[in-house]
């Protein structure tokens, strides 16, 4: 049976090291005219690029429609992608990352999405700055809804069209690092594979109860077993 393996994105690939954060704040300054010290603190991790939109305009006290969400999260994807490509952009591939995509390429059962809180073309823009955006057919994303809760079917559709496969939801594995994608995963009926390279420790990955819990992908065969084979 082919395995449907959804990968978050932000902590789980890739480190920015706070460049996401930075052209978000960037856009802010421009679009409403504040300086970003005046902005109260965002919770980024694990949101959607459009919660963190809306809650930026509900935190300013701005009117807003979709729409208008949509063209600030325009002026953040332009600062997105000029931080990525500065000079002194310092943001890189987590531990075993590329190994392990390689890995799972030649896995006929490994069909490789995305479920992420990145709008679509935020995570085009970030995957191809570190060479990652290929190996993905499609996904979920941030643009499709502001709940994150909400990707997982969408996601699992979109993988299916594009795959021809019907997967059952027991082959399903959402692969990310903070309870937001635990909690993604239960409300589509999937597997979480939690990893502990983003913000939260493995014991606070693991007392949240999902499928199973790793430090990092640094054993490459150890977790396309844990993939795969499990």
């Amino acid at each position: 049976m082919s395995r449907l393996l959804l990968f978050d994105i932000d902590g789980t690939l890739i480190d920015s090291n706070g460049a996401g954060g930075a052209a978000i704040l960037d856009a802010a300054e421009e679009h409403f005219g504040i300086h970003r010290d005046e902005l109260p603190p965002l919770q980024l991790a694990g949101a959607t690029d459009l919660a963190i939109a809306m809650d930026l305009f509900n935190l300013l006290k701005r009117e807003h429609t979709r729409d208008a969400a949509f063209a600030f999260l325009d002026r953040y994807l332009a600062n997105l992608h000029r931080r990525l490509h500065a000079n002194d952009f310092s943001g890189f591939t987590l531990p075993g990352v590329n190994a392990l995509l390689d890995a799972l390429r030649v896995e006929s059962e490994a069909h490789l999405g995305l479920l992420t809180g990145n709008v679509k073309r935020g995570a085009e823009i970030k995957l191809t700055r570190h060479g990652l955006f290929d190996h993905f057919i499609d996904g979920g994303f941030g643009s499709d809804h502001h709940d994150r809760n909400q990707l997982g079917p969408a996601a699992l559709a979109r993988m299916q069209q594009a795959t021809g496969m019907h997967y059952n939801i027991s082959d399903v594995i959402v692969i990310g690092d903070t309870p937001k994608d635990i909690r993604c995963a239960e409300a589509f009926g999937a597997k979480c594979l939690a990893v502990a390279t983003g913000q939260y420790s493995a014991a606070e990955l693991r007392a949240l109860n999902p499928w199973r819990t790793v430090e990092s992908f640094a054993d490459v065969p150890a977790t396309v077993e844990l993939l795969l084979r499990t």
